[in-house]
């Protein structure tokens, strides 16, 4: 039975095989994009930017994928509705959030770390993917790839899918939290877990305030350029 036009179904369980559906997605369509480009048995430090980029299609074609199929049978069948895919202008906001979590907290947590987590490590992944950015050409794809496309899918798919699928079953405090630290862990990095939670924390804390996605995305798209530009400079 469809639900009511203003209801979703949405639970913990659709969630997770949404992920996992888009990470079988993204593995065979990946391992598919280097065995036709020749990459197949490099290793991922080699990878230039541009098979990188490719890359990131299969996970994010199948993370939309996932999130049509979800909308369609367990939501509205309105996925900008189902997942608060909106903007307005006091969304902006979310642009010096994401530059001040960057610069300001980042830093100051990872000085609390500092016994236990080295520095020099937490930054490596991304300063590596930096200087794969060696020409303009090479810049515009890199802000493409990690200051548009990331921020966008990733926050309809963290905060619009899985926060929302925790709320309709627990509390907005356990939401929270829990699509935070999912958020982290899916990027396999441990180094950068604890930024990533932090952050998924002020993103959600952005969809929770105001019931829709465009502060997050505008703050992610932010925290990322801040990044970008840190690494670039």
């Amino acid at each position: 039975m469809r639900p009511a036009p203003d209801e979703t179904r949405f639970s913990v369980g659709i969630a997770l095989a949404a992920w996992m559906a888009a990470f079988v997605v993204s593995a065979v369509g990946g391992a598919a994009v280097l065995a036709a480009s020749g990459y197949l048995d490099e290793k991922i430090g080699d990878y230039p930017l541009w098979l990188i980029a490719i890359l990131q299609l299969p996970l994010w074609l199948g993370q939309l994928g996932a999130l049509l199929v979800v909308s369609h049978l367990f939501g509205t069948g309105k996925p900008q509705r189902d997942y608060g895919l909106s903007f307005r202008a006091v969304d902006l906001v979310g642009l010096p959030v994401g530059i001040i979590v960057q610069l300001v907290f980042v830093p100051a947590l990872y000085w609390l770390l500092s016994p236990v987590i080295d520095p020099d490590k937490v930054g490596e992944a991304a300063e590596n993917l930096t200087n794969k950015a060696d020409d303009t050409l090479g810049v515009f794809l890199l802000v493409l790839l990690v200051v548009v496309g990331a921020p966008i899918v990733e926050e309809l798919f963290f905060r619009g899918l899985v926060m929302r699928s925790f709320q309709a079953r627990y509390n907005d405090g356990l939401a929270l939290v829990a699509s935070a630290v999912l958020f982290g862990l899916v990027h396999f990095n441990l180094y950068t877990l604890p930024a990533l939670v932090l952050f998924g924390l002020v993103l959600g804390y952005c969809a929770q305030r105001t019931g829709r996605l465009g502060m997050g995305i505008l703050a992610h798209a932010g925290f990322n350029a801040a990044t970008v530009a840190l690494l670039l400079r």
